[in-house]
């Protein structure tokens, strides 16, 4: 309890401290955001709630993996089952794990079974820039996007501005961790290129946990986990290429990539040797566009394919997953001048999957093909005031046709305080394995309905005159209905299947995020979340902390030498404990705090050495029930360009 006390008092101490710091007139740069609206909009005139970090912010708090980094943004709870490399998935906004859309350079990368975006073995080293879009999302991104947005940007070449560069990372860390990143990149006439590779190897830690772990279940039964001894190791290799061409009046981009990773997991704490995924994903994405946000009509057309190869060893699992995937955007940019802007844009896409498993009840492929269209108005203000309405019309083969909409807006009601609300509706249709089945024991539900929600927040920003220091407070709420669950239909051989229950979950809570430059030398973030979850017969929902806060202090101490150290507070949730015989006990986990510290030494214009000590109290937890989380590590490593 004190440490959770010293948390909370840190975390609103700091916007204090920090008002009352060195305040200049120097304003911060103005950061572009590009996945809230149809066109790329500066973050002062969104009216969405949306998180942008960078690679100094991947660095500032002490990230290696995509993940290292999500898990400080307001609303965002990860969960891992295990070390590095093993399933990983996030909650935004008490959503469930298939509810975010993942994009990548514009392609989305949820995977064609329909489960949630896997971003254990996702690491940070090619990737310039990641936007987190809460709320509901789908009318501009379709299905999975019931609780938001994660937008990621790669590097392309157009960066550094020069012919020629190269850029490195190479790591090693506890638990034999070795990791090594290169990237060739360069541009010359507005032609552009970048060859990267980056390989990922680690010993790893057990899946289960190793330490033991005592719990009382709800219902007063006794749980235990804990007790594995076998290290699962993790290896990932990536490669990719990309080029093209843009002026800013005509231009294309072509990108293909190949990844192969391996994770090894434990069956069970008397079963742990065997086991392993091995899954290769390939890219092909070409886009072009012609015209600008400057004259009146702006085209852009793109297509992509997704090829995924996935067994399983320990299961005797296998599937192939293939996505192609067409579109085409209109911008119709018709009052362009003044201090209020409009414009329309029309978005038309295509895109048919394939899933064949082994593992299906009926063998064969199976084929989902949807077609959509799309519109959205937006209306900018100098002053920052904003209106965003848009809409998505979805034709399905399989699943039920949708309309899904959404409305934004924002007003600045004074030069330091600007209010912001959005509503939306979203849709999730059933996952692959859901309405076909899986093996004997999970049976398919061909009149399962897509989840459909309805949600939006309102909140108020306040900001100093230089942008250097802002707070921002927003209320969300989410109505779902047609929530997919599961029901045992033989208790004899405890096969079950998906069901939509009946009634409404609700999820509501509370957003503060504070960012600040206190000093030239010393920046600061701070956030806290509430969130309640409840599903229709009002039973908290798994793996929801109601309590999420993170805190961070980042000094330049000397041109040469910074340092930074980063708090996060998990609050207490809700698991289930699944038995030998089968049976179900919902356990809350306690909660936990952990601490990170970091430093970078700029030994050379192009050598930057760097060392990580994170999990600094080796704090014994579990993030999800039976599954082990790593102790006190470090992690260090060498970074630079030339």
């Amino acid at each position: 309890m004190k440490k959770n006390l010293i948390t909370t008092a840190m975390l609103f101490a700091l916007p204090t401290i920090a008002f009352a710091g060195e305040n200049t007139k120097t304003e911060l740069d103005p950061v572009v955001v590009y996945s809230a609206y149809a066109t790329p909009v500066n973050q002062d005139q969104t009216a969405s709630s949306v998180t942008v970090l960078t690679e100094k912010d991947f660095a500032a708090r002490n990230a290696t993996y995509v993940s290292d980094v999500l898990k400080t943004v307001p609303s965002l709870a990860v969960s891992a089952s295990g070390g590095r490399g093993t399933l990983t998935n996030v909650f935004l906004r008490g959503a469930d794990a298939n509810h975010t859309a993942v994009i990548i350079d514009g392609v989305k990368a949820n995977p064609v079974s329909g489960y949630g975006f896997d971003f254990g073995g996702l690491a940070l080293s090619n990737i310039e820039r990641i936007e987190v879009l809460r709320g509901e999302q789908s009318a501009l991104w379709g299905s999975d996007a019931m609780g938001g947005v994660i937008y990621i940007t790669t590097k392309k070449g157009l960066e550094k501005g020069k012919t020629f560069n190269v850029d490195y990372d190479f790591g090693t860390g506890s638990h034999r961790t070795v990791d090594g990143s290169l990237t060739l990149s360069g541009s010359n006439n507005n032609f552009y290129y970048a060859l990267h590779g980056d390989s990922h190897h680690t010993k790893g830690i057990s899946a289960l946990s190793k330490d033991r772990f005592n719990y009382t279940a709800q219902d007063g039964t006794a749980v235990s986990t804990g007790g594995a001894s076998e290290r699962d190791k993790f290896h990932r290799d990536n490669a990719s290429l990309r080029f093209g061409y843009d002026d800013n009046q005509k231009g294309f981009d072509f990108l293909t990539s190949h990844s192969s990773q391996t994770a090894n997991f434990d069956n069970s704490a008397t079963d742990e040797k065997g086991h392993y995924t091995r899954t290769r994903d390939t890219l092909f994405k070409l886009s072009g566009f012609l015209g600008n946000g400057d004259e009146l009509l702006k085209h852009k057309v793109g297509v992509s394919h997704i090829k995924t190869d996935s067994d399983t060893v320990g299961y005797a699992s296998a599937y192939d997953a293939k996505k192609l995937n067409a579109n085409y955007q209109l911008d119709v940019n018709f009052d362009r001048e003044g201090t209020i802007t409009q414009g329309l844009s029309f978005l038309t896409d295509y895109q048919k999957t394939d899933f064949n498993s082994s593992y299906f009840n009926n063998a064969g492929n199976k084929k989902l093909i949807e077609k959509s269209v799309a519109a959205e108005y937006r209306l900018l203000h100098d002053a920052d005031h904003s209106l965003n309405v848009s809409g998505r019309y979805t034709d399905s083969s399989e699943y039920e046709n949708s309309w899904t909409g959404r409305i934004a807006g924002a007003y600045r009601l004074h030069n330091n305080v600007k209010a912001h609300a959005s509503i939306g509706s979203a849709i999730q249709n059933p996952t692959i394995t859901e309405y076909y089945g899986y093996n004997a024991r999970y049976i398919g539900n061909p009149n399962l309905q897509p989840e459909k929600s309805v949600g939006g927040d309102i909140g108020f920003l306040f900001e100093t005159d230089d942008h250097r220091h802002s707070v921002d407070i927003t209320y969300f709420t989410r109505n779902v209905k047609n929530a997919i669950s599961s029901e045992v239909i033989n208790s004899v051989t405890y096969a079950s299947r998906a069901v939509n229950l009946d009634g409404k979950s609700k999820v509501k809570g509370l957003e503060v995020a504070y960012n600040g430059k206190i000093t030239d030398a010393l920046t600061a973030y701070a956030n806290y979340t509430y969130t309640q979850t409840r599903d229709s017969k009002g039973i908290e929902l798994a793996r929801r902390p109601k309590h999420l806060a993170n805190t961070g202090l980042a000094y330049q101490i000397t041109e040469k030498l910074d340092a930074d150290v980063n708090l996060s507070y998990t609050g207490k949730r809700m698991d289930t404990y699944y038995s030998p015989s089968y049976s179900t006990h919902k356990v809350k986990l306690p909660s936990y705090t952990l601490a990170n510290v970091g430093v970078n030494y700029k030994v050379a214009e192009s050598l930057t050495v760097y060392a990580n000590l994170n999990n600094v109290f080796n704090k014994k937890y579990e993030n999800v029930l039976g599954y082990g989380q790593e102790g006190r590590n470090v992690y260090v490593g060498l970074r630079g360009a030339f």
